[in-house]
């Protein structure tokens, strides 16, 4: 697999049909899947039985990403996905949420759908504290927004478009100003440090990684 970054060692530790984490133990949350003519919905509903949103439901299908040729490049491969995981399983047991956002934003779409729910559920909790009139299906609706989007300025540095915000929540730069932008500042505060604790640990394996054995080659 490739070491050239934090994010790319996320992604590509978890690039394989055979890794599997208890991904609903971090949810924390039951589903339940409902059909439609277009596809599947997941429903994810809160502690007092309420919608929080409805998503697609999960992919089953994965690809392995094999690097090398022949059966030593792929031990080597599955050693090093291993590795980085081990270190993403101790992230998962000191940060939950931290290890929810990596998930998310850097595996691969297959291994994103209960660590984007749980993110979803926490933002949706701190929004229960503030007190605000606005209609939880709206609110929901740009906390998911702000989850992906965030999550592609941290990948990509791709600029948020708020406009995009605005047309998920049907109103106008005004309406924006007068009663959304406050709620979306404080969904992005909550998210803006998960990434630095998300890939710290597996940043020092990486950089220990490319001095100890790629340096030698």
């Amino acid at each position: 697999m490739r070491f050239h970054s934090a994010r790319q060692a996320w992604h590509d530790a978890f690039d394989s049909p055979t890794t599997a984490f208890d991904y609903e133990a971090i949810a924390g949350k039951g589903t339940a899947v409902t059909g439609s003519r277009r596809r599947l919905k997941t429903v994810l509903r809160d502690d007092e039985g309420k919608v929080i949103c409805r998503l697609p439901a999960p992919r089953t299908e994965a690809s392995e990403t094999l690097i090398g040729k022949g059966s030593a490049g792929r031990i080597m491969d599955a050693c090093e996905k291993g590795m980085v995981q081990s270190v993403i399983a101790q992230v998962r047991r000191a940060d939950p949420l931290a290890y929810c956002w990596g998930m998310a934003a850097y595996a691969p779409p297959t291994s994103r759908f209960r660590e984007r729910a749980a993110l979803l559920h926490y933002l949706m909790t701190e929004f229960d504290q503030w007190d605000e009139p606005h209609d939880r299906t709206w609110v929901s609706k740009l906390a998911l927004f702000c989850i992906t989007a965030c999550a592609l300025r941290d990948v990509n540095s791709r600029p948020i478009n708020l406009n995009h915000a605005r047309d998920i929540l049907g109103c106008n730069k005004t309406g924006w100003n007068r009663e959304w932008v406050k709620i979306w500042k404080r969904f992005q505060r909550r998210l803006d440090s998960l990434p630095s604790r998300a890939l710290g640990p597996v940043a020092k394996l990486v950089e220990d990684y490319q001095e100890r054995f790629l340096s030698g080659c």
